[in-house]
């Protein structure tokens, strides 16, 4: 007679974890509602324990001969999702705080009471205040939610100022720059990055820019400051960083509108190189204020 054998029982590997993953995500959640400032991301730092346990049910069933191992698929599906809808609970506050509509109508509102600051601060200095073209603030909250969302440490307020004069040299746009980052410490208006530039809207002319910290300018001379300066060189709307390169531009469009003056009165003649060279040259002195005698009357 043929010895029956003992049929073997079904484990499966997958059921003891997601039954922990239940228990450990309801405590999590109540502890969420119970303590303020709870940390509901726990559950997603201890993720690699259900690892562990999987591999300890594992092991645990493959030693007994009686046993027949599955995997139970769906109780780890289970977790997974267990693990995304908590994670999901534990990152929508921190989204809401960075990008809700209370920090950003926080910011439109300390924003707008910035710029009015500035300008009152420079009330006392009213030639100063004349020169100024426009101003506007940015505000970057980065702290978490609070009632007020008063400015913290951290965060970023930059002060974006332009003038309408046209400044001669670099230490002249730096000492008002200076002077509107002194009115401004003066008030405890708390910029922490101040942009200014000089006529935005220049279609000819020199355009001066200075970008610093609200900490660079303490201490400094306006002509040590000068020295943080950058320069825009325009004609004819457009920009050149450098000052040959914008004298290159427009000896280039001078000799093309003398080559295009003399072909029409010398019936299609090209100029000589000499003529076109001479011409540049005085019609390049005459843009430049610096024509003499001799050259104004070639």
């Amino acid at each position: 007679m043929d010895e029956q054998t003992t049929p073997k029982k079904t484990r499966r590997v997958g059921t003891l974890a997601f039954a922990l993953v239940l228990i450990l995500a309801g405590v999590l959640l109540m502890l969420y509602q119970l303590v303020p400032g709870f940390d509901l991301l726990w559950i997603l730092r201890f993720s690699p324990a259900i690892l562990i346990v999987l591999g300890i049910e594992l092991l645990f069933y493959s030693s007994k001969p009686d046993a027949k191992v599955r995997f139970d698929w769906l109780s780890m599906l289970g977790c997974a999702f267990i693990l995304c809808i908590v994670g999901t609970a534990a990152v929508l506050p921190t989204v809401w705080n960075l990008w809700g509509p209370e920090r950003e109508h926080a910011a439109s509102r300390i924003e707008s009471e910035k710029v009015a600051g500035i300008y009152n601060a420079l009330t006392g200095d009213p030639a100063l205040k004349s020169r100024v073209a426009n101003a506007h603030v940015k505000v970057w909250i980065s702290h978490a939610a609070s009632d007020s969302y008063a400015l913290q440490a951290g965060d970023e307020c930059a002060l974006y100022l332009s003038f309408t004069a046209e400044y001669d040299s670099d230490e002249a746009f730096a000492a008002d720059c200076q002077a509107v980052v002194q009115a401004a410490d003066a008030n405890g208006l708390g910029f922490t990055t101040y942009y200014f530039s000089s006529c935005d809207d220049l279609q000819e002319g020199t355009r001066y820019t200075l970008d610093c910290n609200a900490a660079f300018p303490v201490g400094l001379t306006a002509a040590q400051l000068a020295g943080r300066v950058e320069k825009e060189y325009y004609y004819d709307g457009s920009a050149f960083s450098t000052e040959a390169d914008r004298d290159s531009y427009i000896r280039a469009q001078l000799e093309n509108e003398i080559e295009q003056e003399y072909e029409a009165t010398h019936d299609g003649e090209s100029a000589t190189r000499e003529y076109l060279d001479s011409e540049v040259a005085r019609r390049f002195a005459a843009l430049n204020g610096t024509a003499t005698p001799e050259t104004a009357a070639a």
